[in-house]
């Protein structure tokens, strides 16, 4: 639950002081939660375990029950297995999503 206190703990700081909008770490612990989010659903949808997963992805259960719980981003490596993993391919957008231009870049092992 480490990434959900902290999450907690930052959101009231930020909120206290209004500076929520401001704040690149309340940003950051919102995405790094969303993305545990994300993955915990697609796990879940697929009826798998964390340790299945985990296996499955060469990662340790506990390190993957800390991606879920927001604890922060993995790798592309990482994510790469943990798609493979769980029967899904994921589309990474790195750098401005607003951006005018749009680059696809294939990164295989």
């Amino acid at each position: 639950m480490a990434g959900h206190s902290r999450w907690k703990t930052l959101q009231g700081k930020c909120l206290e002081t209004g500076d929520a909008v401001k704040h690149p770490g309340y940003e950051q612990a919102g995405r790094d939660l969303r993305l545990g989010d994300q993955l915990r659903a697609i796990r879940r949808s697929r009826g798998l375990t964390q340790k299945e997963i985990a296996e499955r992805a060469g990662i340790s259960q506990p390190a993957l029950s800390r991606i879920e719980l927001g604890g922060g981003v993995p790798g592309l490596e990482t994510l790469r297995r943990l798609g493979n993993a769980m029967g899904v391919r994921f589309r990474v957008i790195v750098g401005d999503e607003e951006a005018a231009k749009e680059e696809n870049l294939r990164l295989t092992s």
